[in-house]
């Protein structure tokens, strides 16, 4: 009993973390090019992609959970949808690892 009580609580803190790492790494091939590594200010890309470098700034956006799944599924102005591309838990990861980032 006691090991099956062990075997449970390591799978319930692991399990968020391995969520985030599909995320990290989802984010890395989806989105740093356009958002950065860490999801900061780009001035540079901003100016190649004629966008208002606020906006790729995921970190210290004001947007809520639910509007960035959505932008990220339907896509906004100069960014693309990707509900094509990707299921609704790996679009949910990336957002959950972004959001985790701004607590950094």
């Amino acid at each position: 009993m006691k090991k099956l009580f062990v075997t449970l609580i390591l799978v319930l803190f692991t399990a968020p973390t391995i969520c985030l790492a599909d995320g990290a790494s989802d984010y890395k091939a989806k989105c740093a090019a356009c958002h950065g590594a860490k999801a900061n200010l780009l001035p540079k890309t901003a100016r190649l992609l004629k966008a208002d470098p606020k906006k790729l700034a995921l970190k210290a956006s004001q947007m809520n959970r639910e509007e960035m799944i959505a932008i990220t599924e339907k896509g906004k102005d100069k960014m693309p949808g990707f509900e094509k591309e990707m299921t609704k838990d790996q679009i949910t990861s990336i957002i959950d690892y972004v959001m985790a980032l701004r607590k950094k």
